[in-house]
C-alpha cells in the first residue's frame, strides 16, 4: 500500500530504443556493453506487484517466461528495465535454446521449459523508477541502475565498458555475439533508432558451393537468393542455406546470367526439395556445383544451417 498522502505512478509503455549497425566507434565519449543473442523485452514492475514482460513488437512474454516474471515481482517497485531474455547452453546464450522456449504458450510445456532451459534477464538499461529516466544521460541511467541491488536468480546487470576495443576484444574471445557501442551522454529515445548506440557482431565467413538460385524480378532474370551447400562427394552437397542479402543490384543480374549457364534439371544437394525448407511452390533453379563463394554468417544452427548468412563474393 503507498504511504498516506502519496500518489501512485503510473508506468508508461516504453518502446525499446535501437541501435544502428557500424563500424566500432573510436574516440572519447563512447561506452560498451555485451550484445547478447537473446530476445529484446521491456520489463515492468508496478507499485502493486504486478509484473510485465513486453517483447519488442508488442508480444507478452509475462507467461511464457515465468521464472523471469516471479523474480521481477520480488524487486522494489515502480520499475522499468530494458533488456534481453537468455536462454544459456554450455555457458553462452544460444539462440536456438532461447527459439525452443519463446514459442511456448501451454501452460504444461511453458512448465517444462522453465525447468529444462530455464531463461534469464539481462537487465543493461533502466528507464523509469519512481520518476522517468529518459532523459538522463547512459553514465547516470547507468549508475542507477547498478544501485538498485539486482542480483538475484534468473536476473542479471551485465558488465560495461569504458573502453570499446576492450569489449570488442573481451566478447570476441568469450564468443559472443558482439558489441553495443553507447554514448556515455546519450539519453535513452524510446523507438528510435539511432546512431548514439552502435552495434557491432562478430562474424564468422565460411566457403560455400552454390547449387541453386531463386530468380528474382518480373522476369526471373536476377538473383533473388542463392542456395548454398557443402560438398560430401564430387557433385553432392549438403545444404547449409540460402543467401539472399549482401548483393549489390548490378550484381544479381550479372550473377543470373552466369547461374544460367550452369543450369542442371537435377538437385546437387542430398535429399529431398522439402529438406530446404523453402515454402512449397517456390520456384528453385538448380546449377552445377561449380560456383564457389564466401558468405558471412552469425553461427551454426544445431541443424547445420547458416544463420543471417551475407554474401560476400564468389571465390576465384
Amino acid at each position: 500500500m503507498a504511504p498516506r498522502g502519496s500518489a501512485r505512478v503510473r508506468l508508461p509503455h516504453i518502446e525499446p530504443m535501437l541501435a544502428t549497425a557500424g563500424p566500432l566507434p573510436s574516440g572519447p565519449g563512447w561506452c560498451a556493453e555485451v550484445k547478447w543473442d537473446g530476445a529484446r523485452a521491456i520489463a515492468y514492475r508496478h507499485e502493486d506487484g504486478t509484473v510485465h514482460l513486453a517483447g519488442r513488437h508488442g508480444t507478452d512474454f509475462t507467461d511464457r517466461f515465468p521464472e523471469i516474471a516471479q523474480t521481477l515481482a520480488t524487486l522494489p517497485g515502480p520499475l522499468v528495465l530494458d533488456g534481453e531474455i537468455v536462454v544459456m547452453s554450455n555457458g553462452l546464450p544460444s539462440f536456438s535454446a532461447l527459439q525452443g522456449r519463446i514459442h511456448r504458450t501451454r501452460a504444461a510445456s511453458v512448465r517444462t521449459g522453465a525447468t529444462t532451459a530455464p531463461a534469464l534477464f539481462v537487465a543493461f538499461d533502466v528507464l523509469h523508477t519512481d520518476r522517468p529516466l529518459l532523459a538522463e544521460p547512459y553514465l547516470r541511467r547507468r549508475a542507477v541502475l547498478e544501485g538498485l541491488d539486482l542480483d538475484r536468480p534468473g536476473l542479471r546487470v551485465p558488465p560495461t565498458w569504458t573502453s570499446v576495443t576492450d569489449a570488442y576484444g573481451w566478447t570476441r574471445e568469450h564468443r559472443l555475439e558482439g558489441v553495443i557501442a553507447k554514448r556515455a551522454d546519450s539519453p535513452y529515445t524510446p523507438g528510435a533508432r539511432t546512431r548514439h548506440w552502435i552495434k557491432v557482431k562478430h562474424l564468422k565467413t565460411a566457403d560455400v558451393v552454390l547449387g541453386g538460385w531463386l530468380p528474382g524480378g518480373t522476369t526471373g532474370t536476377t538473383v533473388r537468393a542463392v542456395l548454398v551447400g557443402a560438398p560430401v562427394e564430387p557433385g553432392r552437397l549438403t545444404f547449409v542455406g540460402s543467401v539472399g542479402t549482401g548483393f549489390a543490384t548490378t550484381e544479381r543480374r550479372a550473377l543470373a546470367a552466369t547461374l544460367r549457364r550452369l543450369a542442371t534439371p537435377l538437385s546437387p544437394f542430398a535429399g529431398t526439395a522439402g529438406a530446404l525448407g523453402l515454402p512449397r511452390g517456390t520456384e528453385i533453379r538448380f546449377v552445377r556445383p561449380e560456383l564457389r563463394a564466401e558468405v558471412e554468417f552469425l553461427e551454426l544452427t544445431p541443424a547445420g544451417r547458416l544463420r543471417h548468412p551475407v554474401w560476400r563474393g564468389l571465390r576465384e
